[in-house]
Parts: C-alpha cells; sequence; structure tokens
C-alpha cells in the first residue's frame, strides 16, 4: 500500500511556476506577506500601458498551474513566452484562463462575448460563483474587468504577451537566476521527504499544516516547488484523476525580498501572535478544530473577520486546514508552527 501511494508522485520543477505565482504576490502584496511599497516599486518599473494590463489579467486569471506544468522543459519564462507566442493573439486568453475544472458555462459566456454585447442577470451569477474577490474589488469591478478583456481578446491577448515581455524583461529574468537553486533545492528536500512519509503526511508538511481530504481518490499527483508561492499551497485538478500541487518551497530564513535579511517568516509569525483576536483564535482552536463560520459564531465577529485572521494565522504556520473534497475548511492549531518560530527567532537574533 505504502509503495503503490507514492507511485502515484509525479515531480516536476520550472521558474515559469513562479512567473505567474510573483505576478500575483506583487499585485496582492498583502495576502502574501510580500511589502507593499516594495511590491509597488518592481510594478513601477513597468511602462504604464503594460502595468495597466497585467493588473487586469492577474485579477482575473488564476495562476495557470495546467499551462506550466503542459510546457516542455526548462519551463522557465522563454518557454512560457515561445509557447503563447505560437498562438493567435485571439486565443492567448483562452489558453491560460480555462483549467480542467473550469464549468462550461462560465467558458461559454465568456468566448461568446463581443463589443457591445450585455450580459444576462443569469450570466453575470454564472461568472460571480466561484470568484474569490478581495474586500478592494467588487464584483462589479470584477465583471467589469472580465468584459474588457474577453469583448475583445484578439487585441486584449495581443497586449497580454508585450506585458509578460515586459515584466520578464525588468524584472523575472534576473529573479529567476536567484530563486531557480532554490527551487532545485526544494524538489530534492521533497523527493527525500517522499522516501520515509506517506503521501498525506508529505502533503501537510510541504504546505505547512494543509491536510487534503480524500488524497487517495488521485491516481496521480504532481508536485512541483514555488518560491514565490511559500507558505502557500496552490492546488488545481488536471484531470479528473489527476492532482496538481504546487507547494512553497522559499526556507523559512529566507526573505523574498533580495537582499532583506529579515526572514519574511519571522515577521510573518511575530505579526501573527501580536494580535488579541488571533490569540482567541487559537485558543478556541485548542479545544476543537472548527471551521471559519464556527469562529465566527464564537468570538462574535463578522466571518470576514475571522478569516482574515486565519489567513494570518496561516501564513504564520500555526493553524492546519483540513480540505473537504467540497472545499469546505476546518482549522487546528499547528504546534509545530509555535515551535518553529521559537527556533527562527533564536537563529536570527544569534546571527546563526
Amino acid at each position: 500500500m505504502y509503495a503503490s501511494i507514492h507511485n502515484k508522485i509525479q515531480w516536476d520543477i520550472g521558474t515559469a511556476y513562479d512567473l505567474f505565482v510573483s505576478l500575483r504576490a506583487l499585485h496582492d502584496p498583502d495576502t502574501f506577506g510580500v511589502r507593499a511599497s516594495w511590491a509597488a516599486g518592481v510594478r513601477s518599473r513597468l511602462p504604464a500601458e503594460h502595468r495597466q494590463t497585467l493588473d487586469l489579467a492577474v485579477r482575473q486569471i488564476s495562476p495557470p498551474l495546467f499551462f506550466v506544468q503542459s510546457l516542455p522543459q526548462p519551463k522557465n519564462a522563454a518557454t512560457v513566452i515561445n509557447a503563447i507566442k505560437k498562438l493567435p493573439p485571439s486565443r492567448v486568453l483562452e489558453t491560460i484562463s480555462f483549467p480542467f475544472q473550469t464549468p462550461t458555462a462560465f467558458k461559454e459566456i465568456l468566448l461568446n462575448t463581443r463589443p457591445g454585447h450585455k450580459w444576462t442577470p443569469a450570466e453575470r451569477q454564472t461568472l460571480l460563483e466561484g470568484a474569490l474577490l478581495s474586500e478592494h474589488y467588487t464584483q462589479s469591478a470584477y465583471l467589469d474587468g472580465l468584459h474588457q478583456t474577453w469583448s475583445d481578446r484578439e487585441a486584449f491577448g495581443a497586449k497580454l504577451i508585450k506585458a509578460f515581455e515586459a515584466y520578464i524583461d525588468n524584472f523575472f529574468n534576473e529573479e529567476e537566476q536567484r530563486i531557480l537553486p532554490v527551487l532545485k533545492y526544494g524538489l530534492s528536500h521533497a523527493q527525500m521527504r517522499a522516501g520515509s512519509l506517506a503521501l498525506p503526511a508529505l502533503l501537510e508538511e510541504l504546505s505547512n499544516g494543509v491536510r487534503i481530504d480524500k488524497i487517495d481518490s488521485y491516481s496521480k499527483i504532481v508536485l512541483a516547488p514555488s518560491f514565490w508561492g511559500s507558505p502557500y499551497m496552490f492546488l488545481e485538478k488536471l484531470s479528473a484523476d489527476t492532482l496538481m500541487v504546487v507547494f512553497g518551497a522559499r526556507p523559512d530564513s529566507m526573505a523574498i525580498i533580495p537582499g532583506d535579511i529579515v526572514p519574511d517568516a519571522l515577521i510573518r509569525s511575530l505579526k501573527a501572535l501580536s494580535d488579541a483576536t488571533r490569540l482567541r483564535i487559537l485558543r478556541y482552536l485548542a479545544q476543537s478544530p472548527r471551521t471559519a463560520t464556527e469562529l465566527s459564531r464564537a468570538l462574535r465577529l463578522r466571518p470576514p473577520t475571522v478569516l482574515h485572521h486565519l489567513n494570518q494565522l496561516r501564513m504564520a504556520g500555526m493553524v492546519q486546514i483540513l480540505l473537504s473534497e467540497e472545499g469546505e475548511r476546518q482549522f487546528s492549531p499547528r504546534y509545530d508552527g509555535f515551535e518553529n518560530t521559537i527556533d527562527l527567532l533564536k537563529q536570527f537574533v544569534q546571527g546563526e
């Protein structure tokens, strides 16, 4: 049984995953624990037209893991650009926007969108279902952006290619050289750990506390490391029985900003523990695992507020998540996170 589980794993590596994940992080720095002023500085290196194009695209398109996974090695920025340049501009959006699990109705609405075409209320509702919107991005802004990109997807596809090239030339070419050794080490370490851990435990370790319910139902698990994705894990179905898992591989002792000596993981952890509400959440979770909804009732706080605090604890590696097949999340304390924080603080202060 143990051997058959590990025969399911297929390993992958490529800086192209971080090409897309870094774009998401730079446009949503608070979620990824990136210093907002530094992220804005990186974005400002691009001409205004390309900044606007990427801002619009990143708010609508999740990192296209399925697209990167389909590329030949080396899966880097040059391979991405070569692949999308071979496409007609009208097909660029379609190629990177629709993973396996995309509902047919969602795709058909976007592919049938034309200039001057207005969506019906039912179509608007279909487009909003499953959309993960931040508090700074309203439903109407999301729909307006979708319409702007898809009503003339040939023109937007051409703009997007140029914007990707500008981002690579102005930032990611250099970043690629910095992160590739870290990705190679992260992959090697994960492969070593796979030799001694069962698959659920391996994924929980690589994700800093995420347990995936019914993981054994998949016949293949594709695992790839990400520098910019730490401490998160990205999940995407490649087919009915194949799951893609991109796991964070940036060491806790390393900062995401080049040259910064203070580890991001240490800052995240100390911030997480400095808030009284988050400490109360940990105390409740120590009594029994709970969903965000159950916590909001116990704490008498709005669900978005509780989710914000849980996200901070998740980034600090201090809560464990059980992710059901239906997408429900149940939280419990992750005591390894407390120990890691103490060790990391001691190592940093002592200059180790």
